[in-house]
């Protein structure tokens, strides 16, 4: 049984099409559907929006959590035109869960990373230079600088 812990997720946008998400932790489908109210208001503010998440801090999800997510991933890929989420190089196992979440929902426009560079490098051919910077500040911050629901 896993424990359960406070929620912690943000999303907005500050500049331009970019929307910036922070996921720690999630237990269950009502953390992912409230996670998705912050996304939809950070989606209404822009169209073609492009995603730079970064789950660096998150573990290994509870199945209900994660096939939430799943759902959350699928509802979403007509809402952006990249979405690039930041994993931590170090949790393998996580990395492998979010791997084949983003498999399953089944957009080709979205990608996960281990590395900060390729992934401003891939977001950055669909940014502006304001966009890009932002995206940059925003994984710079980190997630133990996170400001999370």
């Amino acid at each position: 049984m896993s424990e359960s812990r406070a929620a912690a997720f943000s999303a907005e946008c500050r500049v331009g099409r970019l929307v910036e998400a922070r996921l720690g932790w999630v237990n269950d489908e009502a953390d992912v559907q409230r996670f998705l109210v912050h996304l939809r208001s950070a989606f209404s503010i822009t169209r073609d929006s492009v995603i730079c998440a970064d789950w660096r801090s998150a573990v290994v999800l509870p199945p209900a959590a994660s096939d939430a997510l799943l759902d959350l991933l699928r509802q979403g890929n007509r809402h952006f035109e990249r979405s690039a989420v930041l994993l931590a190089a170090e949790d393998a196992t996580f990395g492998l869960q979010v791997e084949r979440l983003v498999r399953e929902a089944q957009n080709r426009a979205r990608r996960t990373f281990r590395a900060v560079d390729p992934l401003l490098h891939w977001l950055g051919e669909v940014l502006t230079p304001a966009e890009l910077k932002r995206a940059a500040e925003f994984i710079a911050l980190g997630p133990a600088q996170r400001t999370l629901r």
